[in-house]
């Protein structure tokens, strides 16, 4: 596979990576380097013999003008995966548009916990007892892409030893997650049949997302589209539904519960009994397939019977 990196610093975590590739330990090719200015990881690149681009948005004389040529020279790349790696600016929408669930950022801290700079610094001052590094899909919003690992640090009794014991983690919670991506990659997409433009909501709507259609086309592995209601047989439209003391239930009291709960240990059973890993998108305010706070009955049985195997993303979060 091939590797996109983004800095804007020291360029330690991008030192990482290269030097598992350089050793066979990460098998994909780090194919450049770009940069918003002018920083250390610049030197760590071209070094290495590494292409590099430095894209100076003072330099442009507009930000369309900008995200214009930070388009093209990603593209001039082909990445299957943009790493970043201490960039220090907002991705565009425009690029998140064009590289759904490959766009992937480190954190330092126990996302949602510390979110935005100095996210080390917030741990410390807030005197907490753990901490950690996040890695995660990017979106539009700030540090709330879909988790893909994370790793808990205990805060040890100075920020200096906890900064060091972050980048520590950092270099090889990065790495490892990379090569999990690379050499385990995802061979099972579950898509919610709603965001695919399916007219299959209580309203005889949709929830098409341009996004999720993205993934979908590129995806190298089975797809697998779903929509439990609808595969149940209740017809479009239909009634309105919810979550109510855990149980699945109509608008006019119809529990549906062990029905969905059968519909889903059968689609598992038919679909994914035969994954190796397995990434599903689902509607986030969807009662049956939804994910906040794991309301959705399909979702919540899904993560139960699959656990690691699976990574579930909601459209919000993408």
């Amino acid at each position: 596979m091939k590797l996109l990196v983004f800095a804007s610093g020291r360029g330690s975590n991008f030192e990482a990576l290269l030097n598992a590739s350089k050793k066979g330990e990460l098998k994909s090719d780090i194919v450049g380097l770009i940069c918003d200015k002018n920083c250390p990881a610049e030197e760590i690149a071209r070094t290495n013999s590494i292409p590099v681009n430095v894209l100076k948005p003072k330099e442009y004389d507009s930000k369309e003008l900008f995200i214009s040529t930070l388009l093209e020279t990603v593209k001039q790349y082909a990445p299957d995966y943009i790493l970043l790696a201490g960039y220090m600016r907002i991705i565009p929408t425009e690029l998140i548009e064009e590289y759904p669930l490959r766009i992937i950022n480190i954190h330092p801290s126990l996302l949602p916990a510390f979110q935005g700079k100095d996210a080390i610094l917030q741990a410390w001052q807030a005197g907490v007892k753990t901490t950690g590094v996040t890695l995660h899909f990017v979106n539009d919003k700030l540090d709330s892409g879909a988790v893909i690992a994370q790793k808990e640090i205990k805060v040890p009794d100075s920020i200096d030893a906890l900064e060091a014991e972050i980048h520590k983690v950092e270099h090889k919670l990065y790495v490892e997650t990379v090569k999990s991506l690379v050499e385990d990659p995802f061979d099972t997409l579950v898509v919610g049949k709603c965001l695919m433009g399916r007219n299959c909501r209580y309203d005889g709507g949709s929830e098409y997302s341009s996004r999720v259609s993205k993934v979908v086309a590129g995806f190298k592995g089975r797809v697998v589209e779903v929509c439990p209601e609808l595969d149940m047989g209740m017809g479009v439209p239909r009634t309105t539904s919810d979550i109510v003391d855990g149980r699945f239930v109509t608008k006019e009291g119809q529990d549906l519960t062990d029905k969905i709960s059968h519909f889903t240990n059968k689609f598992i059973s038919e679909n994914l009994s035969s994954s190796k890993r397995v990434i599903a998108i689902l509607a986030e305010k969807s009662p049956s397939c939804g994910k906040v706070k794991v309301k959705g009955l399909f979702t919540k049985i899904l993560m139960e019977k699959l656990k690691e195997k699976i990574l579930v993303v909601t459209d919000e979060e993408l």
